[in-house]
């Protein structure tokens, strides 16, 4: 939280502001930056929320723990406005909406989704032991409240072992609940990005290319106009695949979200090989908060030259000066060079990055 604390100034607006402890560090890192690339959002330290006017907080992710942060500060300054939590939401980010919504994506486009296999939300090992004797393997176990390649549990056979017995009997201890799915043959990992305004409203806002890690932890998105990410999932489908997934979900999102759920949501699917082709599973995982692949949308339309390409990458290093090394030989091997105000090639680190800093979240950019 500390080392990536600046990322919103990336993606915040003009007179938006990103509340942040260390502003002296965050100060001179944004006055490093080349003036025709500065964000203009605004970065304040806790001690000086003063504001005359309401504001209205925008957590990350809506959650009991932001909403709670967001009161501490609110005891400073009354003028923050505060979004509420519904008991709603909590089922809303379980993995039991996803299958409701891939259950109806599976009857609204049949073709697309003939070799998807529905998930199933098991309560006992048993259930675990039917899937698994039903459905040949290799099985992903998923852990009902979980993202971002956490709560995951890989089976490659159908024998359960005393390990994988002992994790799901953990999972079950604390969530009560165990999905499980066949596990598929990724070749990429994509997804659309969409908003809601709460009153049945969802706005497509574009499409993200991203990649995992082998245990499923995010790595990074590619960034580019959109025409080039259509291109990267078109080498493998039908781009009228896209069209056409694009428009149910839509249709799904707004029946079974939109009106409970105002803000940004991410939609996570994936092309997979299928035999001697290749198919798409439109509906892994529905992220119900700002995601990386909005951050890279935003990037790519504000930052990144439309003839050139490149990729937004987080890294974390256990060993605090490899991160710090690793920035400096980026930054010496890939000079920045603009032209106007967008990157035409080179290295840029998105927050300050000191000795002991741990994440780094920056961007490399190609002709």
């Amino acid at each position: 939280m500390a080392d990536l604390a600046l990322l919103p100034v990336w993606y915040g607006n003009e007179n938006d502001y990103v509340i942040i402890n260390e502003i002296k560090e965050a100060s001179r890192f944004l006055l490093s930056l080349p003036a025709e690339i500065r964000p203009s959002t605004i970065p304040i330290p806790p001690t000086e929320l003063n504001f005359s006017e309401p504001v209205e907080a925008t957590p990350w992710g809506l959650s009991p723990h932001s909403i709670r942060f967001f009161e501490t500060l609110r005891m400073q300054n009354e003028n923050i406005v505060i979004p509420q939590w519904k008991e709603k939401y909590k089922e809303l980010t379980g993995r039991q909406t996803t299958l409701t919504c891939l259950s109806k994506m599976r009857t609204l486009l049949p073709d697309i989704c003939e070799t998807v296999t529905l998930p199933r939300l098991c309560s006992t090992i048993d259930d675990i032991s039917k899937f698994i004797s039903t459905f040949p393997p290799p099985y992903l176990l998923k852990t009902p409240y979980s993202c971002s390649g956490r709560g995951l549990y890989k089976i490659q056979a159908r024998d359960l072992d005393l390990q994988a017995s002992r994790w799901i009997e953990s999972a079950l201890k604390k969530q009560g609940a165990i999905c499980i799915e066949r596990a598929l043959d990724k070749v990429h990992d994509f997804a659309m990005e969409f908003e809601s305004t709460g009153n049945e409203d969802i706005s497509f806002k574009g499409l993200a290319v991203f990649s995992t890690l082998s245990k499923g932890t995010y790595y990074g998105n590619l960034l580019g106009s959109q025409n080039s990410l259509e291109k990267k999932i078109a080498e493998y489908i039908p781009i009228t695949y896209l069209r056409e997934i694009q428009e149910a979900v839509t249709s799904i999102l707004a029946e079974d979200i939109g009106s409970v759920y105002q803000g940004y949501l991410g939609v996570d699917m994936l092309v997979y090989r299928k035999e001697n082709t290749y198919a798409v599973h439109p509906l892994i995982e529905i992220n119900l908060r700002n995601t990386m692949g909005l951050v890279a949308l935003q990037l790519s339309n504000c930052l990144i030259h439309p003839s050139s390409h490149g990729q937004l990458i987080v890294r974390c290093n256990k060993d605090k000066n490899k991160t710090y090394n690793t920035h400096l030989q980026l930054k010496e091997k890939y000079p920045l060079q603009l032209s106007g105000s967008k990157i035409r090639y080179g290295y840029l680190s998105l927050c300050p990055v000191l000795p002991d800093t741990q994440y780094l979240a920056y961007i490399l950019v190609e002709n």
